[in-house]
């Protein structure tokens, strides 16, 4: 997966969560007490794979679920998922310069 330029528009930002998404829910499948997220992570991946509404957006809001699914059930990470959602996470940032 190659690194993301700030610049870079909505069908590579989906492209590049999707990959990260896949590899999240790969790891928690083996464990049966983040079927929150991982339900979570399902719904957006779907969302993604449409694009019926702005990229940008979705990542947003996915940002906002997921964070609020770690804190409302306690979850705890391992140091990969933590990673992984860090890299999730950063999808989201766009740059605007002038």
């Amino acid at each position: 997966m190659s690194k993301l330029k700030w610049f870079s528009g909505g069908t590579d930002r989906a492209y590049q969560a999707l990959a990260i998404i896949d590899d999240l829910l790969h790891d928690l499948y083996k464990s049966s007490d983040n079927n929150a997220l991982q339900d979570v992570l399902l719904q957006y991946k779907y969302e993604l794979e449409k694009q019926q509404t702005p990229v940008s957006f979705i990542l947003s809001r996915m940002n906002i679920d997921i964070a609020n699914i770690i804190v409302k059930n306690g979850l705890t990470l391992s140091s990969f998922q933590s990673s992984k959602l860090k890299e999730l996470t950063a999808i989201s940032n766009i740059r605007y310069g002038f």
